[in-house]
């Protein structure tokens, strides 16, 4: 399978009009590698692609983290639980207004201790929609979503549209925020410059599509050593390299330079 997940014209029309409005053609690229990145399936609402302030921001269902987790072969089983304000946690919510949080907790095999994911009402709840009508489902699909990605790290940096609805109401104001002087900077943002420089090196050096795969997997083991900035850039670098493989190149006899190996 190719290192960008290919669509059709009326696949690719389709989404651009449905679950990925107002994306540009770039983003769309972009979108089609998370989709394979993650194994995730767009079409049946696994994942989105939705702009906030003019940024594309791609979430997932929370059928889509329980498909990752199930991927794994580890996932060991789930419960939730829901509160109101005295704080008394009961395994279903009968009560006539909505919960104050649901706790979901994940068990995977081999793991010593269970994962939990506790998430509040007041820190989710959207005001509208199915929050309005059952309030009690949504609340509980974020702390599945929390206790998701505790538990299996394939599920981090992933969030569910369920999450972060409530962003959609939220009013953005055009005042930019001040920029930080350089020397203010935190250096926790800035990323690792090697990793990051052997990464284009590497990409570039790619002479064949089953090349960027590899260096596609090896990318996400090391998404933590790089800023934002400096992933998403590797990830349209890769875009690109593999725009001048098609068609493949043959196999490669020798091994490209990866800096993302196992140390």
């Amino acid at each position: 399978m190719s290192a960008i997940t290919q669509w059709t014209q009326e696949q690719t029309q389709l989404i651009s009009s449905t679950i990925a409005p107002g994306c540009t053609a770039d983003e769309l690229k972009l979108f089609a590698y998370a989709c394979q990145r993650t194994g995730l399936d767009p079409f049946s609402r696994q994942v989105y692609a939705i702009k906030r302030s003019g940024k594309l921001s791609i979430q997932t269902s929370i059928d889509g983290l329980r498909s990752i987790a199930e991927r794994t072969g580890q996932l060991d089983g789930s419960s939730t639980e829901w509160c109101g304000d005295d704080g008394i946690w009961a395994d279903v919510w009968l009560g006539s207004k909505p919960p104050a949080a649901a706790k979901t907790t994940i068990w995977r095999k081999g793991s010593t201790h269970p994962f939990v994911g506790t998430a509040l009402f007041r820190d989710y709840n959207a005001n509208q929609g199915l929050w309005s009508k059952m309030p009690a489902a949504m609340i509980a699909k974020c702390s599945e979503a929390l206790a998701l990605r505790k538990a299996f790290p394939a599920c981090a940096g992933l969030y569910t549209v369920d999450e972060m609805e409530q962003a959609e109401t939220v009013t953005v104001t055009a005042t930019p925020a001040p920029a930080l002087a350089p020397a203010l900077a935190p250096a926790a943002f800035a990323g690792d410059a090697k990793i990051f420089a052997a990464g284009k090196a590497a990409i570039a050096k790619a002479t064949s599509i089953q090349a960027l795969e590899s260096l596609a997997a090896r990318m996400e083991l090391r998404k933590n050593d790089l800023s934002q900035q400096q992933f998403d850039t590797l990830l349209e670098l890769s875009l690109a390299r593999e725009a001048e493989l098609v068609p493949p190149a043959a196999p490669s006899t020798d091994n490209d330079a990866d800096p993302f190996a196992d140390d």
